[in-house]
């Protein structure tokens, strides 16, 4: 074979070869990121594997075709999604799906939280795109002979035969299970896609007799608000471990801690229940005691379903109205075609306030309650007002001049001292609110229920873990301490403050209430339960994490996003104590069929027990 011939395969192969050893390069760093363990090295090998099977099994049959699917694999899924995929691990610990990476357009309004995820780890699946972009505009064009392409193709197949024959020795001999496969980005993509499309109403029969809530009106508890107006606060980002905390010497939280300490009932082992849409998730979930979808936000995916939860049942029982106030977008997260539904009769977004006091996400939470105030005086009692705070967003840098805590120097401008000013500033937005309903007359004839959507500063990064040691005076930041987020309900003289120790969520705020107003309600499907009344607490997870974790009064059962069984874990509650997952196993079932229950009832539109 001459020179030239032998120089004209080898730029033939080449740059397809240096592809796939960078896509190698690409998806080990990224599954090494995303957490996959001792299985990295043979999903990364499967997953070359099915890249160049697939792609040289076309090209046998078109050559054109088999490159064209090449490089479209190789730009979207090895570039563009990797990235995403990054970006949205580094803030949520899971991968988005395809439903969640249609609406990417709303990137925009989060602009400031996705810079600040933004390392090199997200942004390495993209470096060689600008490499290969030059290449193609400055490479010299050579056709191989149709024999040699045949013997590319071969040649592919083969090497893709030997990596599945490299991952059935691992599924034989060593830990590794077909359904970790799931986890290979090309078959996470195609098999969430294909989900997403085929996705619709199941026939699998649901027992609604296992999720109506139970008569409590025997209670001591049952009607103590009866007739009062309700108010309820979802505050964006708050944790639990800034209650009852100090730090430099100044409370955090004085007006949350104010409320606690009389005529409250604080439930301080309170963990969120979100699904694909995060914080309008929580609000979904309390609303109407049922689990979000895990991969879309309800609002989303399930807009225009016959609901009957908190907004319904309270104007059943005599009450004015119930409303939204909310200092962001009207579309954001589909709300303004949603809230109908949920039966609430008016929303006031940004768009609908006076401009003033812009904060990086919308206005600020002071000037929200401050002119919603014009409108709350005017209701006929009772009423019900639901707020949606957001000052508090991550990445939590509020406006300098609203920064009134003094950061020790090593907390300057870090995400936790971000963190600090921003809850310690939405506080003083409650309080101002508070003092305006006094003002009023209204607070009195009110009851509030106030908690927080999801949690704000993870324990995985060492830095931060110690920080909010240091604040609380913890041995540890824990798993626990992460999902733990406050909830308080707030009834102005009744003469009972209480701190309610069993393991709730957002679940458990409906059915909870429910009981404080005096309404009993056995027409529609809860998930939650009566927490003043419950003898115990199991809490079901499913974001952040994989269904079938739960939070229970002794432990936590954490099965991450992956699903890797060497990844399990379960801690004890107070010790940390690690315990056999194994032994949970039934309860880990119950929690998980108690979501997909849900999730057959949402999509079935069919959360009535009796029609």
């Amino acid at each position: 074979m001459r020179k030239e011939e032998q120089y004209a395969r080898l730029r033939g192969v080449l740059p397809w070869f240096l592809a796939a050893v960078l896509w190698i390069v690409k998806t080990g760093v990224f599954y090494d990121y995303v957490q996959l363990g001792s299985q990295k090295a043979v999903i990364t090998a499967a997953g070359a594997g099915i890249l160049l099977g697939v792609t040289c099994l076309v090209g046998l049959f078109s050559r054109k075709a088999g490159k064209i699917l090449f490089v479209l694999l190789y730009v979207v899924v090895g570039s563009f999604f990797m990235a995403v995929d990054s970006v949205y691990f580094a803030y949520v610990h899971k991968l988005p799906s395809m439903a969640q990476i249609t609406m990417a357009g709303q990137i925009i309004d989060v602009w400031d939280t996705v810079v600040s995820l933004l390392g090199w780890k997200q942004l390495f699946p993209l470096m060689d795109l600008p490499l290969w972009f030059l290449w193609l505009v400055n490479r010299r064009k050579t056709k191989p002979s149709a024999e040699i392409s045949v013997q590319y193709s071969i040649a592919g197949l083969l090497t893709a035969a030997l990596c599945g024959i490299a991952v059935a020795f691992c599924g034989v001999f060593g830990t590794f299970r077909p359904e970790y496969m799931l986890n290979e980005v090309l078959c996470y993509h195609t098999y969430d896609t294909w989900h997403t499309v085929v996705s619709a109403a199941s026939d699998r029969e649901v027992d609604k007799s296992l999720y109506t809530l139970r008569d409590d009106s025997d209670s001591p508890w049952f009607g103590i608000a009866e007739g009062r107006n309700v108010v309820i606060i979802q505050i964006e980002a708050l944790q639990n471990f800034v209650i009852g905390n100090t730090y430099n010497g100044t409370e955090l939280t004085p007006n949350l801690n104010e409320l606690i300490a009389k005529d409250s009932v604080y439930f301080d082992r309170y963990y969120y229940q979100i699904g694909g849409g995060n914080t309008v998730d929580a609000e979904f979930a309390v609303n109407n005691s049922l689990f979000a979808p895990e991969s879309q936000a309800a609002y989303v995916q399930y807009t225009d379903n016959d609901y009957y939860g908190l907004p319904f049942l309270l104007k059943e029982n005599g009450y004015s109205g119930t409303h939204v106030f909310h200092n962001y977008k009207k579309n954001f997260w589909n709300r303004e075609a949603a809230y109908p539904y949920q039966g609430f009769d008016t929303f006031t977004a940004m768009e609908d306030m006076e401009q003033m006091e812009p904060f990086a996400l919308g206005l600020s939470d002071k000037e929200m309650f401050r002119q919603s105030m014009e409108q709350v005086v005017r209701w006929e009692e009772p009423f019900y007002a639901f707020y949606i705070t957001v000052s508090s967003h991550h990445p939590y840098a509020i406006p300098e001049e609203y920064r009134t805590l003094q950061l020790k120097p090593e907390d300057e401008e870090t995400l936790f001292g971000h963190y600090l000013q921003a809850v310690h500033y939405t506080d003083r937005a409650i309080g101002y609110f508070l003092d305006q309903m006094k003002a009023a007359g209204l607070y009195e004839n009110t009851v509030f229920v106030l908690y927080g959507d999801h949690y704000a500063l993870t324990n995985t990064d060492e830095t931060i873990a110690e920080q909010v040691k240091a604040v609380t005076g913890e041995e540890h930041y824990t798993i626990f301490d992460v999902f733990n987020v406050p909830c308080i309900m707030h009834i102005p003289g009744m003469g009972k403050t209480e701190t309610i120790p069993v393991a709730g969520g957002h679940m458990d705020v409906l059915p909870t209430l429910l009981c404080l107003l005096g309404i009993n309600e056995t027409h529609t499907v809860m998930f939650g339960q009566n927490l003043l009344t419950a003898e115990s607490g199991m809490v079901c997870q499913q974001t952040h994490l994989s269904i079938g974790s739960f939070i229970s009064d002794e432990l936590f059962f954490s099965k991450p996003y992956n699903n890797i069984l060497e990844n399990y874990s379960v801690y004890m509650y107070g010790t940390m104590a690690w315990s056999d997952p194994l032994k949970y196993e039934e309860i880990s079932d119950l929690a998980a069929q108690k979501i997909r229950d849900c999730g057959v009832l949402m999509a079935n539109n069919d959360l009535f027990v009796n029609e």
